[in-house]
């Protein structure tokens, strides 16, 4: 299966089932033939652009974001609401901002804080659900710290 179709199967489940891990998507996978690891799914489904989204029933489950497959050019309601916390302006750490973000959006939130502000940002480390930044200057860190407050707050960013 080449990985155009691969990827087209993967946006197809995803939007027809509730999937709340990537191990259940992996199921779902294996049943229609196609067997990936979890690092490859993974990778997939950075590239598709898929986030957790709220299911109206009470868990997060896997949605497209409203972007899938264009250019980033403003963040979809999705990530916007995503985003759970934004550390303050710390004394002792001052070049760097921490986000909590809702489970499963960490490695999306972090292609948005390259798309916007790659020359500000020094390295990003993210894991499931937070993501530390670390900017250039003390100045880029207050700048990103404000404007990713912004995208919380206005919602028609």
């Amino acid at each position: 299966m080449k990985k155009s179709e691969r990827l087209d199967l993967i946006k197809k489940i995803v939007l027809s089932h509730d999937i709340e891990t990537q191990h259940e998507l992996l199921a779902l996978l294996k049943e229609q033939g196609l067997e990936l690891t979890q690092a490859t799914i993974s990778r997939d489904m950075n590239e598709i652009g898929i986030v957790k989204i709220p299911s109206g029933s009470g868990p997060y489950i896997y949605g497209l974001s409203q972007d899938s497959g264009k250019k980033i050019t403003q963040r979809p309601l999705s990530i916007r609401s995503s985003i759970l916390s934004i550390s303050e302006k710390n004394q002792g750490l001052k070049q760097h901002l921490y986000l909590k973000v809702v489970p499963g959006n960490a490695m999306v939130m972090k292609r948005y804080l390259y798309t916007d502000f790659a020359e500000r940002i020094f390295g990003v480390i993210e894991d499931d659900d937070s993501i530390l930044l670390l900017a250039k200057t003390e100045a880029d860190a207050d700048y990103i710290r404000d404007e990713v407050s912004r995208w919380v707050t206005n919602k028609s960013s």
